[in-house]
């Protein structure tokens, strides 16, 4: 019984992690699940937040694969790579230099929204194929 609850107690440990690591930077939507985060965006002026660009995914990689754009601008990832894909950040395995970007698993037909809140140069691959990368430089 005490292993089981150890377990457990591992478990909601490490999920509530993730929830505060992905809740760093930007604000995400993910409409292959129901499942969203936000964040304040005090740098965005309300205009650009209106903003919104896309990338899609094909077999072939991500379209745009350098991408520039306004602080405050939405991008959505959309998938039609005819499977599944996972959008995080670089450097591949560890995922650590832009948490908000660790979107995760995005199913064939689906997509997935980040706004960009600061500026910078974000990189990017589908974890599941490292080959695949992308940059978006936010200005």
């Amino acid at each position: 019984m005490n292993k089981y609850l150890l377990t457990g107690v591992v478990i909601l440990v490490v999920a509530g992690a993730f929830v505060l690591f992905n809740n760093q930077g930007a604000k995400k939507t993910n409409t292959s699940s129901s499942t969203s985060v936000a964040s304040s965006s005090p740098s965005a002026s309300p205009s650009a937040m209106m903003e919104e660009k896309k990338v899609t995914v094909t077999k072939n990689g991500f379209e745009s694969q350098t991408l520039k754009i306004k602080v405050g601008t939405k991008v959505t990832f959309v998938n039609n790579s005819g499977n599944a894909i996972s959008v995080n950040s670089d450097p591949h395995p560890t995922h650590t230099l832009f948490p908000f970007l660790n979107i995760g698993v995005i199913n064939d037909g689906a997509s997935a929204s980040v706004t960009f809140d600061k500026a910078g140069t974000f990189t990017y691959h589908n974890h599941l194929n490292p080959s695949m990368t992308g940059i978006v430089v936010a200005e």
